[in-house]
């Protein structure tokens, strides 16, 4: 989520964040260490379980010794079961000694190679149902795509009440992107068709795109894609914006102008219900793009929902120009569709919605000016 080079999720303390909100973009992460970015300082690493949820404790057994957060994980890693493998270990081996990796981050070394372990999301720390969004995103993601490489999730594990972490295989993300083969990887994905237990618009999960909740319809009500976008994104934000800036008016006159407006940009491609739903990375800036060192193009850290493929294109515009869309390797299977630029402001408008609902005024005049462009 943070600009071009820098890490989206090393954010400052919500304390820093609220007396200067301008102040996330930090830094860039070293890109040799980390498969995806940690959002949460160490102070406030915790975190719950899914797959791979580590097995409760037996009546009678001794309590365990209060461990370090890294110990703690690496406990986990070697009580908690395999998804899908009943007393099979996530790990039958893993070290003692932790690497930190900045900001919070540890890597752990395994009989499964390198482990990287971040906790939290959006620079603080969320339960376990957030983090298993995650991972559910990255299974789905590597599913999808033989193009690129997705990390590989592990487990999802609990520290403490609303304090998860996830566990990954760790990638060496020192090569650099190729524009078209990263191009001919997302459309891949973008191409491949919804998986038998969901057709809906959404996700069967809701999650979070940053550090903001994000609604998927995890019900599947049956809709098309201008519905969908009017309640789900720009509706919800809307509604966000409304608790968290009661004062800011004139978003929320511009913003039921443009849900009144909605189905106009669609109308160019045959309304909504033309749109067919593909795999979305959903928060696809660059800073969540990277390569193997061979150059095979990498993608991390996902706020996936199925959705029409070109809101996908929404945040690259914000934070990365567009590169990853406007390449041959893209376009060679997706070429720009008619009335396509209106519609690119409008998937750019929700990432600068959702990162004034984060990170607050900084970012309303951008949200203004991307409504009022809309509205002309």
């Amino acid at each position: 989520m943070p600009p071009p080079r820098a890490a989206r999720a090393a954010l400052l303390a919500s304390a820093v964040l609220a007396a200067a909100p301008g102040l996330q973009r930090l830094a860039p992460w070293p890109r040799a260490l980390v498969a995806a970015p940690l959002r949460a300082p160490q102070a406030a690493l915790g975190c719950p379980g899914g797959a791979g949820a580590a097995r409760p404790r037996e009546r009678g057994a001794p309590a365990r010794r209060a461990l370090s957060v890294e110990m703690e994980v690496r406990q986990q890693l070697l009580d908690a079961e395999a998804p899908g493998e009943a007393s099979v270990a996530v790990c039958g081996d893993v070290g003692a000694e932790p690497s930190p990796s900045g900001r919070g981050a540890f890597l752990l070394d395994t009989d499964r190679g390198k482990c990287f372990v971040k906790c939290g999301t959006g620079g603080s720390s969320a339960p376990r149902e957030t983090l298993e969004y995650e991972a559910e995103g990255l299974r789905r993601l590597r599913a999808a795509t033989e193009a690129m490489r997705v990390p590989e999730p592990w487990m999802v594990g609990e520290l403490g009440p609303g304090r998860a972490f996830i566990a990954q295989e760790l990638l060496d993300l020192r090569g650099k992107p190729d524009a078209d083969a990263l191009g001919r990887g997302l459309a891949q994905l973008h191409a491949a068709p919804p998986p038998e237990d969901w057709r809906s618009f959404g996700f069967p999960m809701d999650g979070c795109c940053g550090a903001c909740p994000q609604l998927n319809n995890e019900a599947g009500r049956d809709m098309d894609w201008v519905e969908f976008w009017r309640e789900y994104r720009l509706g919800d934000q809307l509604r966000m914006l409304r608790e968290r800036n009661p004062a800011d008016t004139e978003v929320q006159e511009l913003g039921a102008e443009l849900m009144e407006m909605l189905p106009e940009l669609f109308e160019p491609i045959g309304g909504g219900a033309k749109v067919q739903p593909s795999l979305l990375h959903g928060d696809l800036w660059s800073g969540n793009i990277a390569a193997l060192k061979d150059g095979m193009p990498v993608i991390i850290d996902p706020a996936c929902y199925y959705g029409h493929y070109e809101a996908d294109h929404g945040i690259n515009y914000m934070f990365g120009g567009g590169s990853a869309f406007n390449n041959r390797g893209y376009q060679r299977e997706f070429e720009q569709a008619p009335g396509y630029p209106r519609r690119a402001v409008l998937y750019e408008l929700h990432h600068h919605m959702n990162h004034y609902n984060i990170f607050g005024s900084g970012y309303r005049g951008s949200t203004i000016g991307k409504m009022r462009a809309l509205l002309r």
